[in-house]
Order: C-alpha cells, then structure tokens, then sequence
C-alpha cells in the first residue's frame, strides 16, 4: 500500500515540478487522491520520509496571494532532490557524484520507485529477523531466499513516521498562566488591584500543583523501597492438544527437526525450490503417462501426442512445456521405465509395461524426501 501511494506521490510531484509549479500539501493531497481514489493524509508523508528520507525537501513558506504578494500565514511545500543519491552516498560515507539538475525523468522515477522498494523490503526483513530471533533461530542473513512460514507479512507492524518540520508561529508562544497574564495587563491595561489577585491565584495554583507532584514522588519511591517486585514467572512454550501427555524429551527433539526443517526452506534458491516442485509432480505424471499408453495399446507415441494427453488429464492449468521438462527428468530418473528417442525429426515416448508403476513412484518420493531434507 505505501508503496503505491509513494509511486503516486512521486508522479504528482514530478508533474508539477516540470511544469515549474509551486508544490503544497493541499494541492499534492488532492491530486494524489484522485490518482489513489483514497484518502491522503500528512502520515503517509511522514511515512515516506521514515523509509526514503532523501526523496523530498520539505519547508514552510509564506502563502502567495492572487498577485504574488506574500502573506502572514504559511504553507508546507514539497520539493523532489534530485541529488538524492549524493544524499544516501553522504550517509553511507561513500564517493559523492556530481549534482543533478534539470528535470525529473522516468528512468530517475522508476530508480527513485525501486530505492524506496528496497527500503520497505529492508524493513520488513528486520522484523522477520526479529520473529526469527524469538523463535531461536539464527540463520545467516544473506542466506535466507524466502519468508519462515509461519511469518505472516500482511501482519506487519505499521511504518513508522518521521516529524516534518513544524510551523513556524507568526505570533508570541505563551506557555504559563504568569506569561498569559502579562500579555493580558500589556494588550488590556487591567485595574492593578484585579491584575494582583490574577497573579495571586497562579502563583497558588502552581505551588499546589507543585506539592501534588512532590507528594506522588515520594510516594512512589517509598513503595520502589518497601517491596521489591517478584520476578516474572518463564512463559512455558505452549504444547499443541495434540502432543500433550508426550515426554518433554521427545518434544525437543521433534521441535528441533521443525526448526531445521524451516531453515533449510528459507535457504533454499530457486533453482532447489524449482526441483522439488517438480519431484512432487513426478509420481503423478509418471502414473498418468502410463494409463496413455494402457489405453492406447501401444509399445510407443510421439512426444506431442503424449504430451497432449497429459495436458488434457491434468488437474488444474498446467504449460506444456513444464510437463515436457516432467518427461525428461523421467527418462533420466527412472532407469529405463520410461525412454524418450528422436526418430529423423519427431520425439517419440517408450514406456517398459513390465515395469512396477508402484516402485517407480516410490523411488521418486524416496528421491524427493532425500531432497527436501538435504540443504544443497
């Protein structure tokens, strides 16, 4: 969601600021809702600064009547950096390139677009690395290819946000009762016997506002003294139903198998995770190419015929080519059952009807499972 407001956000911005328009919240607000058709808020921009601090310059400036004329009130103003990589280059303490300047590009949008992806991502892994702490697994990060299953992205805690600059004050700040009233005396020029009996009354307010404080910090402290707190009990792991009334012994064990089994599925690649997929649709393909050819009653088809078939018998929408890849690793993990040979400018399938359709399937399962359990 962020994600998609800041890419609006920045399209707004970029539109305006290549027109050479004045950018202010109010009008920034409007656009991006029409764009979003939700609502836009300062957080969001708060937000945006927590996890793309670079992006944008924010300061308040005098409102600009009809004529140019500058008023007492002010207004937010938004303006894109476009030196936002010097910016993040300075941070990090690395070699600053050369000024940017001109106008805001769509190959400078769509870098600005994945910076700010990269950072949400960065978020979101330390809190994954958080939840993995608290289940008391240690995994390298750079290893780690996919989420723990049990992490819940949609689940996050919300970004946090960044002040904007605050609004500078036209007027005097006045922050106590005795200010207030020497504003008063000098804008109203008040009876001096009234003005004393106003300045009275403050000065006893705040003394028994300062005797109520002094009475609840010695009050606390007096009880920090006297009892010590107790320490709070551990927190038992919770057991499942299912595993009560089991020897706590054989519980570690088989939570340690979980927790193994969890970190070799975060650090795993794509091409593992490729080939397990496969793995698992192996028994069934190989079950389906045999009843092909128990119906059609013969020793051999072509590949496309077969192929064919599958794709017309298969559960769910499968590509053609990802069964033919099926066909293949069959001919090399079978040892003979199941044979595919090019005759002059077709493929053509074989399948050994003597073989054990059942032994076939459950060599590939064994295969599978040694694979699921292995990390390389």
């Amino acid at each position: 969601m962020l994600a998609e407001v800041f890419r609006c956000t920045d399209t707004v911005v970029s539109m305006l600021y290549n027109r050479q328009e004045r950018i202010v919240y109010d009008k920034l607000a409007k656009s991006v809702q029409d764009m979003m058709r939700k609502n836009f808020g300062e957080k969001y921009l708060k937000q945006i600064k927590c996890v793309f601090p670079q992006a944008y310059l924010y300061a308040w400036q005098k409102v600009l009547g009809k004529y140019g004329q500058k008023k007492d009130d002010h207004e937010l103003t938004i303006l894109p950096n476009l030196d936002y990589k010097n910016s993040i280059l300075k941070e990090e303490g690395g070699p600053t390139e050369s000024k940017v300047r001109g106008k805001m590009g769509p190959q400078m949008m769509i870098e600005r677009r994945n910076i700010f992806h990269n950072s949400l991502l960065q978020i979101v892994r330390d809190q994954h690395k958080e939840f993995l702490k608290h289940m008391d697994l240690h995994v390298d990060d750079s290893k780690i290819t996919r989420w723990h299953k049990d992490f819940d992205v949609e689940s996050c805690r919300e970004i946090d946000t960044v002040d904007l600059p605050e609004k500078p004050n036209s007027g005097v700040k006045l922050t106590t009762a005795q200010e207030v009233l020497e504003k008063a005396s000098d804008i109203f020029n008040l009876n001096p016997k009234l003005g004393e009996s106003l300045m009275e009354a403050a000065k006893k307010l705040q003394k028994e506002k300062e005797e109520k404080e002094a009475a609840k910090a010695a009050e606390k402290a007096k009880s920090s003294v006297t009892s010590s707190p107790a320490p709070p009990p551990a927190k038992e792991p919770v057991v499942p139903k299912a595993l009560k009334g089991i020897n706590p012994k054989l519980l570690e064990k088989i939570r340690a198998k979980e927790a193994q089994k969890a970190v070799l599925e975060m650090t795993r690649d794509e091409g593992q995770i490729k080939k397990i997929k496969q793995f698992r649709r192996l028994p069934n393909v190989a079950r389906m190419t045999r009843a092909v050819f128990v119906s059609e009653k013969k020793a051999s088809l072509m590949l496309e015929f077969v192929l064919k078939k599958l794709v017309q018998s298969y559960p769910g929408n499968v590509e053609k080519t990802i069964l033919e890849e099926d066909l293949r690793v069959l001919n090399s993990e079978t040892k003979g059952w199941l044979r595919i040979q090019r005759v002059r400018t077709a493929d053509y399938v074989q399948v050994n009807a003597a073989g054990d359709i059942n032994a076939i399937c459950q060599s590939l399962e064994q295969t599978l499972k040694s694979m699921e359990n292995s990390s390389s």
